[in-house]
């Protein structure tokens, strides 16, 4: 009787599995590619349902494989995942939040291998990725988040941000789309940059309708936006980093972002260090106001938000002002954020994604067509150039 009843139990628990024992993983030979190609074993029940009720927030299991130049080079690496994003949780193609079980260790670059790497970071330690569907720019050009980023990396820029590149996603070896591979802008992302644990990061962030308070110490994120409603300068000063400040309000009104500064914008400490802004999700940037001055991108008065505020508060000061503008004028004459700097970028990962767009446009027709994507690719290099000239006319 014992025996039986342990035997009805086996049979109990595997068929409740979430997976088979006898999964056959995905053959790399049958997919020509020279992107990282990621294959994710899951209950496709469960994935299913996720990708539908994505206001949900559901979580599912799954094992994780990655293969680079056709090789498996990280095997059945359990994860959990869920539906990220707001509005691009509308399109076909969802972006997918990836949490290890541990700390992967990405000091062999497995995982992710940027070209470059800002000498402030590291990336031997990454708890999260997100396998991201380029946002509001996933039916044009599928890569203006990843190149823009990539200009602020090139240029040494004093930023946190995230690191990324375009990878083909198969869910249980059928292929689900182009995504991109790309580090977290959350506290999981900005420990594994500085290696430290999750529990010394404090961070907010701010969106259209409200500042949240996501890890860390609520008590001092109070007093942060407390001090910005009071206009204590002489408090801001001794808990934000200027020099961060300058260098990210350079660029994000640089690259007249328009889904900022509103929304998508995050501040963060480690322990009692000061707040530091993180740069992330572009793909708002280039699309309208390329023609504004930079003060009328930051001063967004379509929607009231702290981080407007701050940066009048700091912009009464003259040193401060002489600050902004110096550090605007410094990186123009320079040439480092230029568009003969910008479009060696966009050409490089053209060449990376040109012949698997077309499984993108094939599985999920966005974009459209080759010619479509064709012409979103011309039109973000011509609203650079257009930015370039208007930004360097202002300051001049």
């Amino acid at each position: 009787m014992k025996n039986l009843l342990l035997f009805l139990m086996l049979i109990l628990f595997f068929s409740c599995s979430k997976f088979t024992e006898d999964f056959q993983l995905l053959d790399i030979t049958e997919i020509e590619t020279e992107l990282p190609v990621i294959n994710i074993e899951v209950n496709i029940d469960d994935f299913n349902k996720m990708n539908k009720e994505v206001d949900e927030e559901i979580e599912i299991e799954g094992r994780f494989n990655l293969f680079r130049n056709g090789i498996l080079v990280i095997e059945n690496e359990e994860v959990e995942l869920e539906i990220k994003g707001g509005f691009s949780t509308r399109f076909s193609l969802k972006t997918l939040g990836v949490k290890f079980e541990d700390k992967y260790d990405n000091s062999d670059r497995s995982l992710i291998n940027p070209s470059k790497i800002l000498p402030h970071h590291n990336l031997d330690k990454i708890k999260a990725i997100r396998l991201r569907n380029s946002g509001n720019d996933f039916v044009k050009t599928m890569m203006k988040d990843l190149s823009l980023t990539q200009l602020a990396i090139n240029a040494d820029l004093n930023l946190d941000l995230t690191y990324g590149e375009p990878v083909l996603v198969y869910i249980n070896n059928d292929f689900h789309g182009l995504l991109n591979l790309r580090t977290e802008a959350n506290s999981h992302g900005m420990a594994g940059l500085y290696g430290v644990k999750k529990d010394n990061i404090t961070l907010a962030k701010i969106t259209t309708y409200e500042l949240i308070k996501k890890d860390g110490d609520f008590d001092r994120i109070d007093a942060f936006v407390q001090a910005i409603e009071e206009e204590n300068l002489n408090y801001l000063k001794e808990e934000l980093d200027v020099d961060n400040f300058i260098d990210y309000m350079v660029f994000q009104s640089y690259i007249a972002n328009v889904d900022w500064p509103h929304n998508n914008a995050r501040f963060y400490a480690i322990d009692q260090g000061k707040f530091r802004f993180v740069l992330f999700d572009l793909d708002g940037a280039l699309r309208l106001r390329v023609n504004k001055e930079p003060l009328n991108i930051i001063e967004d008065k379509r929607f009231p938000n702290i981080l407007t505020d701050l940066f009048f508060i700091f912009y009464k000061e003259e040193s401060f002002q002489q600050a902004f503008w110096g550090r605007y004028g410094s990186l123009l004459a320079s040439g480092i954020i230029s568009y003969d700097n910008f479009k060696p970028i966009v050409d490089a990962n053209i060449a990376q994604i040109d012949l698997e767009i077309q499984l993108q446009i094939g599985k999920h027709q966005a974009p459209r067509t080759m010619i479509e994507w064709n012409i979103e690719l011309d039109k973000l290099l011509t609203l650079f150039q257009e930015r370039e000239q208007v930004v360097s006319d202002l300051v001049e």
